[in-house]
Formats: structure tokens, C-alpha cells, sequence
């Protein structure tokens, strides 16, 4: 594939192979400490910069033509008449930036009917933003009280009547030339209009809120934003910032209540959500009035996004393309370049490091400039690619935006420096904003629909075994505590490797290849820690029901029949064990299953759990899955106390192998919930109690991972309102 016509990991990739043969990525790799210096050689590379800007420039399109103006328009025209609105202002808007400057009848024709559609969608100032720019382009004259009609009906729902009534009056001028028929059917409508009582719509947004505001344990800490008032800055030499306990932290405490510093969202969500703060689109939003592309859920995010979006609009494909630098790019843009260069030549802020010799102001660029971005401890090829992109965006911006209008080829430089200096510290800072998204009426799944810097979050250090665990309102991340830490004791974030999900080996290569640092959690540090996955799938001890050591197959065949117990220390026959799993494992009940023979299928399931429950520790997820099937078809038949039975058996082992506070034991819980309320009928007071503990630890593990709007702690709370009135009975 040619370089003009690749995706940008392809042209990433061809560049970096041919530079690795030039030498060209050792020298980027080999100029430390210094990145305005890195882009300045990329950027004075002839051969290089002219295949970036042919490929560029085959992304971004502005050619202006008559044509592809009229063709846009009427294009617009036949979405319009199938009330598309929101594709029509996107036409329209191609259309008016297509139209060659000299051709202002075509661009008003076009301004006008994006009036029209704004109209359709009660975005009343906006449409008279284009009936204003269609009027003052030569607008024809035979038209202008179709116009002027419109501006009158947004003026009135406005309640703008004395602009209403010098708009009546130009209609009364523009009536002149009509036939009497058309003039009379216009006033009539006119009056219409004026005589209909209307509410004034010039309002402020709909509160598009989740409700109550959530607050930091203990409250926000003034000098360390976004925090909880228990959280403190430390630092050393080892670790660099990290954040620390300055008291007793209990489970669900929540810790960060932060804003974005900045936020991109996914590509497949820029129609549906808020291009600002990703909010799904309530039935009145606004569009980008330049593009026509991107939406907003309020005027308030139009208005706040002109910092970035300015220099962006119309360059989103591209921006796109080049994935998470992306977010690197809009901080520096946000911040604008007399801020950011102010910044620089300020030696003093530049030196301080925020959290330690300042407060810690997540709005300050000087915050953003200090997260760590492990450049010099990037492999050559990885640094390149960053390089790269780094380059490019500073050449994109120089190209196609006026944010480098008066700026010296010296300050572009060193504007490409902190690209590059932000581009690097998204591979270990920036976080993916998820929503939970019903699949159906009972069932929810993560979304991924953007990605954010949260500076303040981001100085959590990691562990296999974290303190906390993340969940956003919107763009706002909350984090809350899944277990007790204790004053003095640093809270822990997971980077992604979980001790419980993945081995040791390859949670270490995953964190040095991504985050530049060899994890040293009490997961880690000891090579001969055991993996707990090794514990968890592993035969059960005849004598205490604890963990069988694993035989690791070297040992003479005499000895390969015994194994230690993790718990009582005792030999005990391996051999035992395995036969009995291989016979469950020959009691395969899904033909039955599929076939419809529902007790044969209980039959078997019932012979192969009894094995497995002797043969497999508790935390195995084979015993786990058996019981669960065989809890399925007791419910399947209305045998709701031997389902409970079985689901006990399951509970456990979800809980050995996911932990206490798990998003898999809530699920196992409400599943579990469900059958005791089945139960609950009857006059057993000790089950009503056990059904009232599960249902509030399940919501507990729901509101720390998802937050109380969430569907399934709402499920939960009308059960328990159901319960309450059982028990009244």
C-alpha cells in the first residue's frame, strides 16, 4: 500500500522500519531530555515532512468548488423532506464551507435552509445565527419573507418582541413585490404566530444531572483537588508522587470525586454523545455551527469546547486516526499557546513539582506538564513512533489551524515538545471513561465510549491487589475504596493486571512493556510466590478440605501420588483426586440438556457435583460451573430449595476466586437473592435475615463498582422493597 493511502500505524510503521536502517531512530532516541529538539529534527527532515503532508493533505479535504456546494445543499434537500434533520445541518454545513468565497448568493441558500432545519429542532438562536449570515451574504430578494417569516417565529419563542417588531416590519417591506394571494397567506400566517400564546423558551439548559452530587470521604482536600480530605501527596526517590492514607479508610469510602482535565471521545460515539463531556444527547442539542459534525449536549459544552474545538472543527477523521495521541494534542490546545508557553519560560514552575513543593491544581497546566511520561525509558522504535506522531500534529496544527498564527518556527517546536511530552504520558496516565449499557432488561455490560486524563487519580501507584476500584458518573471518575487501609498505608489503583485474573509472568511483562516499571505488589516481588490461579484450580485436601500442592511432574511416579496440602501441611493421594474429577468430567449432561430430558440432566449434573465437591477446592471454577447448571435446572423445575443448595456451592467458589467485593459476586449474589425470595414466603426468619445481608452486600459491591443510578442496585433496592412488605404480612 502506498504511503499517501495508509492508515497512520501503517505510515508509522513503513517510517520506522526505514528509519531504523537510516539511523534515523537511534538519533530521536539518542537526544535525551530534550523533546522540542527531537520534533525540530523530524520536522526539518525534507523527505520526511513532505510525505506527511501529502498524506495529510489527502485526509483533509477543503477544496471549494460551485459544485460541490449545490451538491451539498441539495443534498441536504432531500434529508430535510425525510425530516433527517441532524444529517441535512451536516450537509448544509459542507455545503457553505465548499462555496467559493465569491459566491455569496449560494452560501446565504445554504445558510438559509440550515435555519430551517435548526428551526426543526428548536435550536431558535442558532437559526437566527443563519438567518443573520444568509441575510448579510445577498440573500435573493423573491425569498425574503420566507426568511423573515422564520426569524419572526424564532423571535416569538424567544420572547424577543421588540426585535420582533423590526422584523415585521422589514417582512411588511419585503411583501411589496408579492401577489396579492401569496402576501395575504403570508400575514395570515403571521398573525397566527402572534396571536398563539407561547412560553419564552430563552432558557438556560435542562439540569442534565445524575442527581445528588457525590462527595469525598471526609470532603474535598483543598490541596490536592479531586481528593478526599483523608488522602495525602508523599513522595520519594523510588516511587516518585504517591498518595497515602491520613487515616482509617473503610470499604466503600469514596476517595476521588475528579473532573476530566481533558477528554476524547470514541469515534463511534461522537454522534451519541456530548462531544464535551459525553453525555448521551438529550432531544435539544447543539451543533457545531462551523462542521456540522459534532454535537453537544448543552450550549454551555458548545461554548466551553470552543477552546479546542476552534482548532479542531473539521479535522476529526484525522484526529481520530491517530488514536489516544489525540488527547495528547487537545491538552496543549486547551491550554492555548501563550499559556503553555508562558509556562516554559518560567524556569521556577517548570522545576516545582505540584503536590510537594505546590498544591496540586488539576486545572493547571503546570499539573498536567509534571505527570510522569517515561520518555527516555522508551524502547528506540516506541519513542520514534511517538516522535512521529508528535511531529505530525504539530505540523497538522500548522497547516490547517491558526493556533501557530503568530508563533515563531522555535515556539512550534517546542509546542511539538509538549505534545510529544503528552502523547507519552497517555500510554500510562489516561484512563477509559465507561458506561454501563443495558443489553436487555436484566442484563448490563462496560462500555467504553471515551478517553480522559484525571491527573489527580493518576497518582495512585499500582498492585495486583488494589485498594480501590474505578467507576465514572459521566466523565466524573469516582473512586472508592474495596477494602479497609489503614492510616499511613498508600492506596493502591490496579494498572489493568489483577493477581486473581492473570499469572504472575505475564503480569509483570504487561506492566514493563506498557507502564516502564517491574511491579514489586506482594503478588510479584517474590519469584517463588505461588500464582493464586495455582490455588484456586487445584484438587481439595481429603482431610481439611484446603489446597492441594500441584505436582509438578519431575518427581519419581511413587511420589507423584502424594502432594502437600497448602493448609494442614499433610501428604495426601493426588491420584485420588484426579480420578475422581476425570469421572465428572464424563458426566457431560448437555445432550440431555439440548435434548430436553431435564431430570435425566439433573441426574448427572447431581453425580458430578458430588465428585467435584470432593475431589476440587472449593475456590475451583469447575465445582463452581456444575453447580451452577445443576442450580439452573432445579429452578427450571420449581426446586427452589435444592437450587439454593447448589447456588451456596457456587457462591463460594466465586468468592475464592474473584474476592469478597467482586462485580462476579454481586452478579452471583443477585442470582442467588432471587431464589431465596422464592423462599421467603415461608415463616423461616433465619432466611428472610439471610435474604435482607445478601441483598445489602450485593448492593453495596454494586454501588462501589457502578454507582446507585445503576440498574442492577436499583433492581435490588425494589426487591428489597418487595421483601419489606412480605414480611409485613
Amino acid at each position: 500500500m502506498s504511503r499517501e493511502l495508509s492508515n497512520w500505524q501503517e505510515l508509522l510503521d513503513s517510517f520506522t522500519e526505514t528509519g531504523v536502517r537510516q539511523g534515523k531512530v537511534s538519533k530521536i532516541h539518542q537526544t535525551r531530555n530534550n523533546n522540542a529538539e527531537r520534533i525540530k529534527i523530524l520536522l526539518e527532515d525534507e523527505e520526511l515532512r513532505v510525505v506527511l503532508l501529502k498524506w495529510m493533505n489527502h485526509q483533509v479535504k477543503h477544496q471549494r468548488s460551485l459544485e460541490a456546494a449545490i451538491c451539498f445543499r441539495e443534498t441536504g434537500n432531500r434529508q430535510f423532506s425525510l425530516k433527517d434533520y441532524a444529517t441535512c445541518i451536516e450537509l448544509y454545513s459542507q455545503s457553505i464551507l465548499s462555496c467559493p468565497v465569491e459566491n455569496e448568493v449560494e452560501c446565504s441558500l445554504a445558510h438559509a435552509n440550515r435555519s430551517a432545519a435548526l428551526f426543526q429542532l428548536n435550536l431558535f438562536e442558532d437559526c437566527l445565527h443563519d438567518i443573520g449570515m444568509a441575510l448579510m451574504k445577498n440573500y435573493p430578494n423573491h425569498l425574503l419573507p420566507k426568511i423573515l417569516t422564520r426569524k419572526i417565529k424564532c423571535l416569538r419563542k424567544l420572547g424577543l418582541m421588540e426585535d420582533c417588531q423590526t422584523t415585521l416590519e422589514e417582512l411588511e417591506a419585503a411583501l411589496m413585490h408579492l401577489q396579492v394571494s401569496e402576501k395575504n397567506k403570508i400575514k395570515s400566517d403571521i398573525k397566527v404566530v402572534m396571536m398563539d400564546h407561547q412560553d419564552n423558551e430563552n432558557i438556560q439548559d435542562r439540569d442534565l444531572g445524575f442527581g445528588d452530587r457525590i462527595i469525598p470521604f471526609c470532603g474535598e482536600n483543598l490541596s490536592f483537588k479531586g481528593a478526599s480530605a483523608a488522602l495525602d501527596i508523599r513522595h520519594s526517590m523510588e516511587k516518585g508522587r504517591y498518595v497515602v492514607a491520613n487515616r482509617d479508610i473503610m470499604a466503600g469510602e469514596t476517595l476521588f470525586v475528579e473532573q476530566p482535565n481533558a477528554l476524547v471521545v470514541l469515534s463511534d460515539f461522537q454522534t451519541a454523545r456530548c462531544h464535551h463531556c459525553t453525555r448521551e444527547m438529550p432531544l435539544k442539542r447543539y451543533p457545531c455551527l462551523s462542521c456540522g459534525k459534532i454535537w453537544f449536549c448543552s450550549n454551555a459544552c458548545r461554548q466551553e469546547s470552543s477552546c479546542y474545538h476552534t482548532f479542531e472543527c473539521g479535522l476529526e477523521s484525522i484526529l481520530n486516526s491517530v488514536g489516544i495521541a489525540h488527547l495528547g494534542a487537545r491538552i496543549v490546545v486547551s491550554y492555548g499557546l501563550e499559556t503553555v508557553l508562558g509556562f516554559l519560560k518560567d524556569a521556577e514552575s517548570v522545576k516545582k513539582v505540584p503536590g510537594i513543593e505546590s498544591t496540586y491544581d488539576t486545572k493547571s497546566y503546570q499539573v498536567m506538564f509534571h505527570l510522569v511520561s517515561h520518555t527516555e525509558r522508551m524502547a528506540p522504535d516506541e519513542l520514534y513512533q511517538y516522535a512521529l506522531t508528535a511531529a505530525f500534529l504539530t505540523l497538522l496544527l500548522e497547516q490547517h489551524t491558526k493556533f501557530f498564527q503568530f508563533a515563531s518556527q522555535e515556539a512550534r517546536y517546542l509546542v511539538g515538545g509538549l505534545i510529544l511530552v503528552h502523547v507519552c504520558q497517555m500510554v500510562s496516565n489516561a484512563h477509559a471513561i465507561t458506561e454501563l449499557c443495558a443489553l436487555d432488561e436484566t442484563n448490563e455490560r462496560q462500555e467504553r465510549i471515551a478517553t480522559a486524563i484525571y491527573p489527580s487519580a493518576s497518582l495512585m501507584n499500582h498492585s495486583c491487589d488494589p485498594t480501590v476500584i474505578n467507576s465514572f458518573q459521566g466523565s466524573t471518575l469516582i473512586v472508592r475504596a474495596i477494602r479497609e487501609v489503614r492510616q499511613g498505608e498508600e492506596v493502591f489503583n490496579c494498572y489493568g493486571p489483577h493477581y486473581r485474573r492473570m499469572r504472575r509472568t505475564e503480569r509483570l511483562e504487561l506492566l514493563e512493556s506498557q507502564y516502564s516499571f517491574v511491579c514489586t505488589c506482594e503478588h510479584c516481588r517474590d519469584a517463588n510466590t505461588e500464582d493464586f490461579q495455582d490455588v484456586i484450580y487445584s484438587f481439595a485436601c481429603p482431610s481439611c478440605s484446603g489446597s492441594l500442592v500441584n505436582p509438578n511432574g519431575s518427581q519419581p511416579s511413587a511420589q507423584y501420588q502424594m502432594t502437600l496440602c497448602r493448609s494442614c501441611r499433610t501428604h495426601q493421594s493426588y491420584f485420588t483426586q484426579l480420578k475422581a474429577d476425570l469421572e465428572a468430567v464424563s458426566l457431560d449432561a448437555r445432550e440431555a440438556m439440548d435434548q430436553g430430558d431435564i431430570m435425566e440432566a439433573i441426574k448427572l449434573l447431581t453425580k458430578c457435583v458430588q465428585l467435584r465437591n470432593k475431589a476440587l477446592f472449593k475456590g475451583h471454577p469447575d465445582l463452581g460451573k456444575s453447580a451452577d447448571k445443576l442450580a439452573q435446572c432445579y429452578a427450571f423445575i420449581g426446586k427452589y430449595e435444592e437450587c439454593e443448595k447448589m447456588l451456596r456451592i457456587s457462591l463460594t467458589a466465586v468468592e475464592q476466586r474473584y474476592g469478597k467485593y467482586s462485580i462476579e459476586m454481586a452478579n452471583e449474589l443477585q442470582k442467588f437473592t432471587d431464589v431465596l425470595m422464592e423462599l421467603a414466603s415461608s415463616k423461616n426468619q433465619e432466611l428472610r435475615d439471610e435474604l435482607v445481608r445478601h441483598l445489602e452486600e450485593a448492593m453495596f459491591i454494586y454501588r462501589i463498582h457502578f454507582g446507585p443510578w445503576s440498574h442492577s442496585y436499583k433492581e435490588l433496592q425494589r426487591k428489597k422493597v418487595h421483601l419489606t412488605s412480605l414480611l409485613m404480612k
